[in-house]
């Protein structure tokens, strides 16, 4: 199973290359080339934020707010036993559902099988660990 990351990189998380950390630092690289250094941090934090974009595969946000509707319905008629109501899903509460889910859920149930989900994880672990242990060359940007 491949799964993207920033700036066209797709990796096979059954077949991840002797080189990852290098792969990741050249992708860090070319997303940073221009910014000055003094922007290091928040392109750090942006590159890492992209990756879980990538990894929920959020490039839509239609079709992330659609799934996350479907799921609420799924579970409103599995365990509540009744099809919500239209004013539930344009409710507050909902709404910040979605944004928190948006916002914060870095780590994340990505496929069905646990196995898979672990070895995604493994790998974001050491995409953070390359881009926050980046420094730039001297006279660089």
């Amino acid at each position: 199973m491949k799964i993207k990351f920033p700036r066209g990189v797709e990796i096979d998380v059954d077949n991840v290359p002797n080189n990852f950390e290098d792969v990741i630092r050249e992708s860090f690289e070319g997303y940073t080339k221009g910014t000055a250094e003094d922007y290091t941090y928040q392109d750090k934090l942006a590159y890492i934020d992209l990756c879980r974009k990538y990894l929920h595969r959020a490039e839509d946000t239609n079709s992330c707010v659609l799934k996350l509707m479907k799921d609420y319905l799924e579970y409103e008629v599995s365990e509540q036993g009744e099809v919500p109501d239209k004013d539930d899903y344009l409710s507050i509460e909902f709404m910040e559902t979605c944004y928190e889910n948006g916002r914060t859920n870095l780590y994340d149930h990505y496929y069905n099988d646990h196995h898979t989900n672990d070895k995604i994880m493994a790998l974001l672990v050491r995409v953070i660990k390359v881009v926050i242990n980046y420094e730039p060359q001297k006279g660089a940007t």
